[in-house]
């Protein structure tokens, strides 16, 4: 995962975070590039997950070979200006994002929030804004080298073993397993949280 995680950084760029700090009301855009550093590994994580599951992983990769290509890659600051137009399939963060983490996005917004110092709200919309470029990284990587849902699998899971297990078990990426991982049901704060970062988003 590691090298996604280094290409998603390299799209996520010194001028794509002052463009993000401009939409979320942030002042600080060192906050927002490390709560983006914090969000590129949650969602691959989730990502994974997804994958390496039989039945939600073949609803991902039909989603990534229709809406994720890469493309928005392209010109990925046309994009979030909103001086390019793209497929909504494709930009859609918020569906995104419900997808990969369902009732889990207030808890992860909350663990983005700590590591960053962006308040709940900002680190919820930042969340969906770069949702669709972790997915357009790999729908790329998907198309190029020509993978099918076990290959996407075994590339995100980073080849498996020893190794990655210790990886995901201590620091952020051993935070972000043991909340994917947390049963609970959906609740009002949720709720909330949706409509808070609607409001931000406006």
């Amino acid at each position: 995962m590691s090298n996604l995680l280094n290409e998603v950084s390299r799209h996520l760029s010194d001028d794509v975070i002052v463009q993000l700090s401009k939409q979320i009301g942030a002042q600080d855009p060192n906050q927002v590039k490390k709560a983006a550093q914090g969000i590129s590994e949650l969602l691959l994580h989730a990502i994974s997950q997804n994958a390496s599951h039989q039945e939600r992983g073949g609803g991902l990769f039909g989603a990534i070979e229709k809406d994720h290509d890469g493309g928005i890659l392209g010109d990925l600051m046309g994009v979030l200006s909103g001086n390019k137009q793209a497929n909504p399939r494709t930009t859609n963060g918020s569906g995104i994002v419900s997808h990969l983490l369902g009732n889990k996005q207030l808890e992860a917004a909350q663990v983005v929030g700590q590591m960053s110092g962006l308040d709940l709200f900002k680190s919820g919309v930042l969340m969906q804004l770069i949702a669709p470029v972790i997915m357009g990284v790999v729908g790329q990587k998907q198309r190029s080298n020509g993978l099918d849902l076990g290959g996407l699998a075994k590339i995100l899971l980073g080849g498996g073993g020893q190794q990655q297990a210790r990886n995901q078990s201590s620091g952020a990426a051993g935070v972000f397993g043991k909340l994917l991982d947390m049963d609970g049901d959906g609740n009002m704060m949720d709720d909330l949280l949706n409509i808070g970062m609607k409001i931000l988003r406006k």
